[in-house]
């Protein structure tokens, strides 16, 4: 699965690089075409890092902050996939994303990574919480670095924004901000290690 995106991936970035060659460095984000080889596949990178996840000869560690509170446990293999469930739905590819989404590339010297960032172009289906994602790409590597995923919805009255972030072979992350009406926000992070090298 790791081998398809050292492929994939340095053919978009040589797309981003092809439409960009002739401007400045300084300019501004470049506009991704609307087409079907423009987008990363996400859904299917993240299904690869849990492959990778299930053979190793490791056990993730859960933390959870809340409230001021810390807690951790280190998880059981059964329990990985229904932590990372936020991660895989809705798919994130161009054939089922295409229509809602355009995106932007711009090479982010910051942090070292060709970011390729996409928002709504039309208004979105109430079926559809997520509002934004981006994928961060070594430009040396040719490899997803970090992955990281905005979902909104209502729980009742309360607006909750789920962020979720995925460090490549090493971590993920789901922090949920809870917003009720006339309160403050409650914000909950759980986070998922298995790299403890890094």
């Amino acid at each position: 699965m790791q081998k398809f995106f050292k492929l994939l991936v340095p053919v978009i970035v040589f797309m981003f690089s092809a439409c960009s060659s002739g401007e400045k460095q300084g300019d501004g984000p470049k506009k991704i075409e609307d087409d079907n080889t423009s987008m990363i596949p996400v859904t299917e990178f993240l299904k690869g890092q849990l492959l990778e996840i299930d053979n190793m000869p490791v056990t993730p560690l859960k933390t959870v902050s809340m409230n001021g509170k810390r807690d951790s446990v280190w998880l059981k293999r059964d329990s990985i996939r229904p932590f990372a469930a936020p991660f895989l739905t809705p798919v994130i590819d161009s054939v089922s994303m295409a229509r809602y989404f355009a995106g932007k590339s711009f090479l982010d010297q910051t942090v070292n990574a060709f970011t390729f960032s996409y928002d709504a172009k039309v208004k979105l289906p109430d079926s559809l919480h997520l509002t934004h994602w981006d994928v961060y790409v070594d430009p040396q590597k040719n490899t997803i670095q970090r992955v990281y995923i905005v979902k909104e919805q209502k729980a009742g009255r309360a607006d909750v924004i789920t962020q979720l972030t995925w460090q490549s072979n090493q971590w993920c992350s789901i922090r949920t901000i809870t917003q009720a009406p006339g309160k403050d926000p409650q914000i909950k992070e759980e986070k998922l290690t298995w790299d403890f090298n890094n």
